[in-house]
């Protein structure tokens, strides 16, 4: 190889270098800018809640919401006073319809009610532990109306203040008793009904073993039933020998009321369940305790029978609180 083409291989060597140089500082700063982005977009992304409504939300939004967003309030409709479908209106209405209405008006919030079938707040299988249900769990709205206490619903959700007085259990019979059912001493091959999702439950049953014997129930006892008038026909067609429920839903039945009253269903009375991390409760009691001192609770109550009196149901003195 003579000098001058020594000198060329050189020189392209040194270009070769220069070029794999850039190349190099050319990935590297796309690397380093690329990393910035995502850095900045996992910050941005922290602490971030997406509200009731918004497309995707699969969690319970109420913790950090704003001063203007809507609170969504997930309502059954029973056929009772308390929440029913009026189909004159077509409009939810109840007596936990004009509360939710007049604490929300009272705190100032942006409310809404949702009509849901009551297993997406709170899901019952017959014979097994009632859980959370999907819609409240879900975040598909902030808070399930009317919702009693129980020691099982406290393990998942939050409650507020009681809106309504708590309910006792109960069991009741075909008229006279045919079967010659026991309410003390249940045998072993006998069924029970029971409303399903309803705080007077097989589980409630359970707990008082040193009163009744023969609880608590095995599953195969244990029949579920989606409403009232479900309830009266499994006694009266002899598909359960009882059913246990509270004294005021089966109130001009045509059943029986046997037995001592159970007073261990409900830790407190009916009330807004809402998930854990729910900040419903912040605004909520205190707007409650406000219409109560204000005597808007009480005309609430007093226009019970007059502004529902076409729905079978429960009189003031049952329902509200003293």
């Amino acid at each position: 190889m003579d000098g001058e083409t020594l000198v060329m291989a050189k020189s392209n060597e040194n270009q070769g270098l220069i070029r794999i140089t850039i190349i190099l500082v050319i990935i590297s700063l796309m690397v380093s800018t690329i990393a910035i982005i995502l850095s900045a977009t996992s910050l941005s992304r922290e602490g971030t809640t997406i509200n009731v409504g918004d497309a995707g939300s699969t969690t319970g939004s109420s913790a950090g919401k704003l001063a203007d967003d809507v609170w969504t309030f997930a309502i059954g409709h029973d056929g009772s006073n308390v929440e029913y479908f009026d189909q004159t209106s077509g409009t939810l209405r109840g007596f936990h319809v004009d509360i939710v209405n007049a604490v929300c008006a009272q705190a100032n919030k942006n409310c809404r009610l949702i009509w849901d079938v009551y297993s997406n707040c709170w899901d019952s299988q017959a014979g097994q532990l009632a859980r959370g249900g999907n819609g409240l769990m879900g975040g598909w709205y902030d808070a399930c109306t009317g919702w009693f206490n129980t020691y099982e619903r406290a393990l998942t959700f939050k409650f507020t203040n009681p809106i309504r007085k708590k309910f006792n259990g109960q069991f009741f019979v075909k008229e006279g008793n045919p079967n010659s059912f026991n309410p003390t001493s249940i045998g072993s091959t006998q069924k029970i009904g029971f409303g399903d999702g309803w705080s007077t439950d097989e589980h409630c049953l359970g707990r008082n073993s040193d009163t009744i014997s023969g609880v608590p129930l095995d599953p195969s006892q244990v029949v579920h039933y989606g409403d009232r008038n479900q309830l009266i026909e499994a006694v009266n067609n002899n598909e359960v020998v009882a059913v246990f429920t509270n004294a005021h839903t089966l109130f001009n039945s045509g059943l029986q009321q046997v037995g001592p009253t159970i007073t261990n269903c409900q830790r407190a009375g009916g009330s807004i369940m809402t998930p854990m991390q729910s900040t419903l409760p912040d605004w909520w009691n205190p707007a409650f305790d406000a219409l109560k001192q204000s005597g808007a609770y009480k005309d609430i109550c007093a226009k019970l029978d007059s502004e529902h009196g076409s729905q079978r149901g429960f009189g003031g003195d049952v329902v509200c609180l003293d």
